[in-house]
């Protein structure tokens, strides 16, 4: 009887086992929602997590709609504000507990801020004045506190609002040298918001990052800066306790560097302990396994002969890469750091007056959309030349790399991006990491899912197409104009976007054309 009892634990062991790798492995579409379309009607996504999403809209030009939807796709309630007729929905901000809806017209003062609290379904609206000409790049808010950053006339500026008492004032950033605002981040666990700015000297660029309190007192400031032969690009800090702080980035050689260019060469990680800097470490992109797999095989060898050419000479082949880093993630004494390859595109003959810099030039489906920094960046150059429009970004691959306590490399991997282009730069890729020690990366692209399922710097599961089916049958999509896809929740990712269907056999509700927003909840 024993060993029958034996088998059975480890019949029902293996079941497990397989049951999980398959769950890793596979991903199902459990319900997927339609809006239609009409008109200029769009929608905007807040993933909300357990708590379910918001979708905003603007049925009118003095009306904002937000629907709120659970966990399950059910609407839970929708409800209509007033806005200024002029104004136009920028962006928004949701802090854990609310969400914060920003509408303002190009280059105004005046901003509305609606406050929308997810439980029970109320908005409150605020109106704000800040500076004449001001470019927005950045919002965020925590509690009643606003932070925004942008410029006024190339001029970096942080602008904070306490909504309660409608008390704006601009924030000191003067820091010695020409300096542009990199990121502003919230963090909910510490209850701050930490900003970076990359200041420039000459062709030498270090990075100084400040965390701000509710109050928009300043809790701490740390600088970061680079060896003789660097500049420092990009940063974002990390507060891990009240003594320790962390700040990654991008970094690249000082004479690589101009006006109009950042040539990246790789990742720096940076340990601050109280106010002493522990360490600095740098990470070059030809000292990683795989950071150039998105090259075909030929461009590959051709790459790896120059790089070995250059260290058997005692030097580093120099790179021009842009990089978009993400937060990063502490995992068992180690860092999990993740960033994007992108580039952008120029075109010419358009004759839009805006010069694709303004709000309506950045693919939005409503309203104006932030200005994007790394556009107004000096470190980024992305302005182009003499008749040439900004196009979009492209995107190539996606690095993950670990890296241990003391800042060293441990492995790295990637994942390519399929054609992948947008008008504002923002994360594509996300990555679920599991206790097994496999990590998934994941990212949307013309309607479908596709993810890669490695294990420190090996392949688990490469290049897994999910469609993302209607699941009405006869329906073809024949466009997908907008598409995201973002983790959501457990195991569970949100995917949304705007399609055009056609269906000659449906019922009378499916039946022909139709266009629409979807919602489409995904276990993965």
């Amino acid at each position: 009887m024993i060993p029958n009892k034996n088998r059975g634990l480890k019949a029902t062991l293996f079941l497990f086992v397989f049951a999980l790798m398959y769950v890793q492995a596979t991903a199902q579409s459990v319900k997927r929602i339609e809006l239609p379309l009409s008109g200029n009607t769009a929608y905007q996504t807040v993933p909300l997590g357990e708590k379910g999403v918001l979708l905003i809209s603007k049925p009118d030009r003095g009306t904002f709609n937000v629907q709120k939807y659970d966990a399950n796709l059910e609407r839970v309630w929708s409800i209509d504000g007033p806005i200024e007729s002029n104004l136009d929905y920028v962006t928004s901000s949701y802090d854990g507990q609310a969400v914060f809806l920003l509408f303002s017209k190009y280059r105004s003062s005046l901003y509305q801020i609606v406050k929308v609290n997810v439980g029970p379904g109320f908005v409150e609206t605020f109106t704000i004045n800040t500076l004449d000409r001001f470019e927005i790049t950045d919002f965020k808010t925590l509690g009643y506190a606003v932070f925004m950053a942008g410029m006024v006339r190339n001029e970096p500026v942080l602008i904070y609002t306490q909504l309660t008492t409608a008390q704006t004032k601009v924030l000191p950033s003067a820091i010695k040298g020409s300096n542009a605002i990199q990121t502003v981040e919230v963090d909910t666990a510490h209850h701050l918001v930490n900003v970076c700015f990359a200041v420039k000297k000459g062709r030498q660029t270090k990075i100084v990052a400040r965390s701000y309190e509710e109050t928009g007192e300043l809790y701490t400031q740390v600088s970061v800066d680079p060896e003789d032969d660097f500049s420092l690009l990009s940063g974002r800090l990390q507060v891990l306790n009240d003594s320790v702080r962390i700040i990654i980035g991008t970094y690249g050689y000082r004479n690589m560097q101009s006006s109009s260019t950042a040539a990246s060469q790789g990742l720096y990680i940076s340990k601050i302990v109280g106010e002493e800097t522990v360490f600095t470490k740098y990470h070059s992109f030809t000292d990683f396994k795989n950071f150039f797999n998105f090259m075909n095989e030929r461009q590959q060898e051709k790459m790896e002969r120059r790089i070995r050419k250059k260290k058997e000479s005692g030097e580093d082949l120099k790179l021009n890469y842009r990089l978009l880093v993400h937060d990063i993630v502490p995992k068992d004494n180690h860092y999990l750091l993740v960033a994007e390859a992108f580039y952008p595109e120029y075109r010419y003959n358009n004759n839009n007056m805006m010069g694709g810099f303004g709000y309506g030039g950045f693919g939005y489906p409503f309203g104006m959309g932030l200005y994007n920094p790394y556009l107004w960046n000096p470190m980024y150059g992305g302005r182009g030349y003499n008749q040439q429009i900004f196009d979009g970004f492209t995107y190539t691959h996606a690095i993950v790399t670990d890296i241990d306590q003391n800042g060293n490399l441990v492995w790295d991997n990637s994942i390519n991006f399929d054609h992948v282009k947008s008008m504002d730069l923002r994360e594509k890729i996300r990555v679920q990491t599991f206790s097994n020690g496999n990590s998934r990366l994941v990212y949307s692209h013309n309607g479908a899912i596709r993810s890669k399922i490695i294990k420190g710097d090996q392949v688990i599961d490469s290049d897994h197409v999910i469609p993302n089916e209607t699941n009405v049958e006869g329906d073809k999509v024949r466009k997908t104009s907008t598409d995201d896809i973002d983790y959501w929740y457990n195991n569970f990712y949100l995917a949304w976007g705007e399609q055009r269907i056609i269906n000659a056999a449906g019922d009378p509700q499916t039946r022909g054309r139709r266009n629409v927003f979807y919602l489409n909840k995904i276990a993965y």
